[in-house]
């Protein structure tokens, strides 16, 4: 386990270094949580019309007027981003960590050294995963406090900041996001280049907008429990990701075939 952590500072002291990458990702959380509060707001000033009431609603937003019904929209709409960021941004930097390094040929003098395959690939996990939820999580955070701050009624504020959603949160797009990094691990024996790992990965986003699309349709309703059954099976996935990257990651095979 030290030799994981020797291997987490080195990637963070590398990644600060990476200053063009340290803006496109760490960044962006807060941009966008800026940006969903500002438009929170915004749509919560705008004067009550009846034209909101043409909307087609789901039976929980019945009931509400036509400015709760817009902030409400607007609310999940910019919450979905908090399920989704956690996803690309350990996958980008878990990419330029890994096959990065195998383009640049800087991992051969690691892999020489004697640490474990485990040791290695839960450092570069670790450095990948930890920023980036670490970020999400604070960007979350200030969202949900510009919720209740700037909800117009009580009810808007239940309604985008439900049990459910903060379960999502806090389990399951961890281990989405671990299974992303897996993943990473899994394509590196087969891509050279950083972006192509990214886009592959990126089928990881399916599952999750096919969540939120059912839920903005009202066919899935995200409760505390569906959140918490998607997390034992995520977790499962995830240990087998793991367990499948750690099986691929063939020490001999980088060492002397890697181009």
């Amino acid at each position: 386990m030290k030799k994981a952590l020797v291997v987490l500072e080195k990637e963070w002291l590398e990644l600060r270094l990476q200053r063009a990458l340290l803006l496109a990702t760490l960044f962006l959380p807060p941009l966008l949580t800026t940006i969903a509060i500002a438009a929170f707001v915004l749509v919560g000033l705008v004067p009550a019309s009846g034209s909101a009431g043409r909307l087609p609603l789901i039976p929980e937003l019945v009931g509400l007027s036509p400015q709760e019904l817009s902030q409400v929209l607007a609310g999940r709409q910019f919450s979905v981003l908090f399920l989704l960021v956690p996803i690309f941004i350990p996958s980008v930097l878990a990419s330029y960590a890994i096959v990065g390094e195998k383009r640049e040929r800087t991992l051969e003098p690691i892999l020489a050294t004697p640490i474990e395959t485990w040791e290695l690939l839960l450092g570069k996990a670790l450095a990948a995963l930890i920023p980036a939820l670490a970020i999400t999580l604070a960007s979350a955070t200030v969202f949900v406090a510009g919720i209740v701050v700037f909800a117009v009624s009580a009810a808007v504020r239940d309604l985008i900041v439900t049990p459910g959603w903060i379960l999502a949160v806090l389990v399951d797009t961890p281990l989405l996001a671990l299974t992303g990094v897996a993943l990473i691990v899994i394509l590196s024996s087969r891509v050279n280049d950083p972006r192509t790992a990214q886009q592959i990965s990126a089928v990881l986003v399916v599952p999750v907008l096919g969540l939120i699309f059912g839920q903005l349709a009202g066919v899935v309703v995200l409760g505390p429990g569906l959140a918490l059954g998607i997390g034992v099976i995520l977790a499962f996935v995830a240990a087998g990701a793991l367990w499948v990257a750690t099986r691929l990651f063939q020490r001999e095979v980088i060492l002397t075939r890697w181009r």
